[in-house]
């Protein structure tokens, strides 16, 4: 038998988490979606081109990243992915 769930109790259950939890779980979604917007729009403007440029559909920015943005890049990973673990971490039991 399957266990299928409607997508919309996943947001039932936000008000049920600690609000540390729900606080560092924004940061992680934050930090990873505003970091990577800021350093495309970095990457194009540093290419010469609109920074708009890189939020069109099936624009891959990635090819053209030199060292630095690379390293950017990671660093947002990490800090997304620790804040991430910080959330998960805070157990109501």
């Amino acid at each position: 038998m399957s266990d299928q769930r409607n997508p919309a109790e996943v947001f039932k259950a936000f008000p049920s988490m600690p609000r540390l939890q729900v606080l560092f779980l924004c940061l992680a979604a934050a930090t990873w979606l505003i970091g990577g917007n800021i350093l495309v729009a970095h990457h194009y403007r540093r290419m010469g081109k609109s920074a708009w440029s890189g939020f069109k559909p099936f624009a891959f920015p990635w090819k053209n990243f030199n060292a630095r943005e690379w390293l950017i890049l990671l660093a947002l990973l990490v800090a997304s992915l620790t804040l991430g673990a910080v959330a998960i971490s805070f157990n109501p039991r």
